[in-house]
C-alpha cells in the first residue's frame, strides 16, 4: 500500500502546484487517445471479443498453429495471441494471452513466454501514424514494417533460450498434442459453459443469446478503451511535467516522454529538429518498447489471470534494443548502397 500511496501523494502535490501543465498534458493525452487509439483499436476489440464469444479462436489455432508452433515453439493454443499481437496492436496481444489462459488453452509458463513478444504495434499504426505522420516518409513504410515483424521473432528466440529455457520433463508434463489440447480446451472454455447455461435459462432463445453476447462484446471493448485512455492521460500528464524541468535537453525530454507514453513521445519527436535518422531510430525504440503506459495497460488486462509483468518487461526491453539495432543496420545499408 505504501508503494502506491507515496507516488499518489507526490502526484497530487504536482497537480496542485502545476495545474496548467497538468491540464495541458491531460488534454494532449485525451486528443491522442480520441484521434489515434479509438479509431484503430475499437474495431479490433469488438471483433476479437466476438471471436472469443462465438468460438472463433479454435479456427485460428487450426489454420495458423502448424506454422507458428514450429516458428515460436508454442502450443497450438498460443497461435491466437501471436496473430492478434501482430495485427491488432497494443494491448491486444496481452489481452489474447489472458483470454487463452482463462479458457485453459495455454499454461501459465507459456503465457509468460508469449507476453515477451506478442504485444506489438499494429501495422496500421506503424504505417499511418508513425511512418507517414511522425516521420513523414512513405519510403520507410515497408522497411520499418518488416523490422516491426522481425523484432518479435528475434525477441522470442532470445526469450526461449534465456528467459524461459525449456525444462526437461516427463511425459506427464509435456505439451498436450494438438487434438488433446483442442478437445480439452474447447470443453473447458468458460464462455462455452456460460452460453450453454444462458441458452437453457432462456429456452434456447438464440436471438436473445446473440443480443446479450453482442452487448457484452461492446461493453468489454469500451471498458478496455477507457482503461487505455485513462493510462494515456495519466502518463501524458507525467510526460508534460518532465518536459518542463528547467535545463532538460530536448533529446532527453523526447526519450523520457517516449519511454513513459509512446504516442506522446512520438508527437514530441515530430516537433524536434533532429536528423531523420535519429528520429527513425528513436521512433522504432518507442513503438517496440511500448512505454510504461502500455505496460500499465497490459497489466490491466492480465492481472485478473494472476500473470506477472516481469517477463513482459524483459521482453519489451529486449524488443527496444533489437529494434534500434535493426533500424541502424537498415539505415547504414541504405547509406552504403547510395
Amino acid at each position: 500500500m505504501f508503494k502506491i500511496l507515496m507516488p499518489a501523494i507526490v502526484f497530487l502535490i504536482l497537480l496542485l502546484l502545476f495545474p496548467s501543465i497538468c491540464v495541458e498534458g491531460a488534454g494532449s493525452g485525451l486528443r491522442l487517445w480520441l484521434n489515434t487509439m479509438v479509431p484503430t483499436l475499437f474495431p479490433f476489440l469488438v471483433v476479437t471479443n466476438l471471436l472469443r464469444e462465438y468460438k472463433g479462436i479454435p479456427l485460428f489455432e487450426r489454420v495458423f498453429s502448424p506454422f507458428l508452433s514450429r516458428l515460436f515453439h508454442i502450443q497450438p493454443g498460443g497461435a491466437y495471441p501471436v496473430i492478434l499481437g501482430y495485427l491488432c496492436g497494443y494491448p491486444m496481444g496481452a489481452k489474447a494471452v489472458a483470454d487463452c489462459i482463462c479458457a485453459k488453452r495455454i499454461n501459465r509458463r507459456e503465457a509468460g513466454y508469449l507476453l515477451t513478444f506478442t504485444n506489438n504495434p499494429s501495422p496500421a499504426y506503424m504505417s499511418g501514424y508513425v511512418c507517414l505522420y511522425i516521420l513523414g516518409s512513405k519510403a520507410s513504410r515497408l522497411p520499418l514494417l518488416v523490422i516491426t515483424f522481425l523484432v518479435p521473432v528475434i525477441t522470442a528466440l532470445f526469450s526461449r533460450h534465456f528467459i524461459f529455457p525449456r525444462k526437461k520433463s516427463g511425459p506427464a508434463s509435456r505439451m498436450l498434442s494438438s487434438s488433446q489440447a483442442s478437445g480439452r480446451h474447447f470443453l473447458s472454455d468458460p464462455s462455452l459453459k456460460a452460453m450453454s447455461i444462458s441458452e437453457s435459462e432462456h429456452g434456447n432463445d438464440l436471438s436473445g443469446t446473440s443480443k446479450a453476447s453482442w452487448d457484452r462484446c461492446l461493453t468489454q471493448a469500451c471498458e478496455v478503451l477507457v482503461k487505455v485512455g485513462g493510462f494515456m492521460m495519466l502518463f501524458s500528464v507525467i510526460s508534460a511535467l518532465v518536459c518542463r524541468i528547467p535545463g532538460l535537453p530536448p533529446m532527453a525530454a523526447c526519450i523520457i516522454s517516449g519511454l513513459l507514453e509512446q504516442t506522446t513521445g512520438l508527437a514530441l519527436l515530430k516537433e524536434q529538429s533532429f536528423s531523420p535518422k535519429i528520429k527513425t531510430v528513436l521512433a522504432m525504440v518507442f513503438v517496440c518498447f511500448g512505454g510504461l503506459s502500455i505496460a500499465a495497460q497490459t497489466y490491466s488486462v492480465i492481472h485478473d489471470q494472476g500473470l506477472s509483468l516481469k517477463s513482459y518487461f524483459w521482453g519489451k526491453i529486449l524488443s527496444g534494443i533489437i529494434a534500434a539495432l535493426l533500424t541502424l543496420g537498415w539505415i547504414y545499408i541504405v547509406a552504403f548502397l547510395h
